[in-house]
């Protein structure tokens, strides 16, 4: 049973590492505030967490730090995981957060007190609130990274996965952590959750893309045009998908494109998810998943590839709303920029209302 207080020391840290590289390249609140719940996870006040530098914690204020440590990496988690799922916070997200903080510290003022630490289930009565919030703020956040991992890859899916069942077990903790019997079973149990967290997030993180099989650039690199039909991309660049390494994101059947160019294709699509072929790479992607997406094609990019060819923005509005599906596509831009690419986007303009068609023409010039 030494080996436990090491799988969990180390597991935490690299969950905490893999999470905050995630933030450094989205640069995405939700991914910050996961990073700052996993970093204080790290440190937890624990005594089999610090056991492995030698450490031990004062007995008298074990079971408050127990308390906020729960509390805070609760509220962190919770806090995360909403910002992950929607872009901002609403006014209620904030009243809800400012309710159940005021009833955290009143909770750890009462529990401090001489005349509950003196009562025979004391340790019971302390942890049932905070790791009640720690141990749905895990299971939630699970739902929600659950929901971003792209269908059939198995091992990411540990993540989520180690993550709900480890906020489960914290469920338990208040009435089994002091049963000898099963105390050592039950820190296993948690180690072993979190190598698996661990495990997922490495390959949740760093989802693997292939690079392009070789070098091609020949449209100036750090432009955005907008085309309102396809065809008006063929006349302006005839050779776009010969003479250049394309992401696509489309709705079109993958297969009507030509198997000789050297291109990285999402399909945008209900029916299924995965990969659809190799050649060309073809990726079938659910339309609400355009959070994933943007870290594909960011990952494409990086990996050689210059244009990235869009033609499903009003599908993505359809699934999303024009609100998040024309953040998603400024993200993209943004990023295309960065890398240094250029960015084909095919949109019908009639499609739109007024409002929407203006706030596309001032991010996009069309190409004369």
């Amino acid at each position: 049973m030494d080996v436990i207080p090491f799988l969990s020391f180390i597991s935490r840290w690299i969950i905490f590492v893999v999470v905050a590289y995630k933030f450094t390249k989205t640069k995405e609140k939700g991914w910050l505030l996961l990073s700052l719940a996993f970093f204080l996870n790290a440190i937890e006040a624990e005594n089999y967490v610090i056991r492995p530098l030698g450490l031990q914690i004062n007995p008298a204020v074990e079971e408050v730090l127990i308390m906020v440590n729960a509390f805070l990496i609760g509220f962190i988690l919770l806090w995360g995981a909403i910002h992950i799922k929607k872009p901002t916070s609403e006014v209620k997200d904030v009243m809800y957060f400012a309710i159940f903080s005021s009833a955290a510290y009143i909770w750890v003022f009462i529990m401090s007190t001489t005349k509950i630490s003196n009562l025979p289930y004391s340790f019971t009565l302390k942890m049932l609130f905070p790791l009640a919030v720690y141990g749905f703020a895990n299971m939630y956040t699970a739902r929600v990274l659950y929901a971003h991992v792209p269908k059939k890859d198995y091992v990411a899916m540990l993540f989520p996965v180690g993550m709900f069942l480890l906020g489960a077990l914290n469920l338990t903790y208040p009435f089994t952590r002091n049963i000898k019997w099963f105390a050592p079973y039950g820190f296993l149990m948690g180690a072993v959750f979190r190598v698996i967290m661990a495990i997922g997030a490495i390959k949740f993180v760093f989802y693997p893309i292939t690079p392009p099989r070789r070098e091609k650039r020949a449209i100036a690199s750090r432009n955005f045009y907008l085309f309102t039909n396809p065809d008006e991309v063929k006349r302006t660049f005839p050779n776009l998908f010969s003479e250049n390494n394309v992401i696509m994101i489309t709705r079109k059947d993958p297969r009507m494109f030509s198997m000789e160019n050297d291109m990285l294709i999402y399909w945008i699509t209900k029916i299924k998810e995965g990969t659809i072929d190799s050649n060309p790479r073809i990726f079938a992607m659910s339309p609400t998943k355009i959070d994933i997406l943007i870290d594909l094609v960011t990952k494409g990019l990086k990996q050689g590839y210059n244009v990235v060819y869009i033609d499903a923005f009003e599908y993505l509005m359809l699934e999303n709303g024009f609100e998040s599906a024309f953040k998603f596509l400024l993200s993209l831009k943004d990023r295309v920029i960065a890398e240094n690419g250029t960015l084909i986007f095919v949109v019908s303009l009639d499609a739109l209302s007024e409002k929407q068609r203006k706030l596309i023409e001032k991010e996009f010039m069309k190409y004369e």
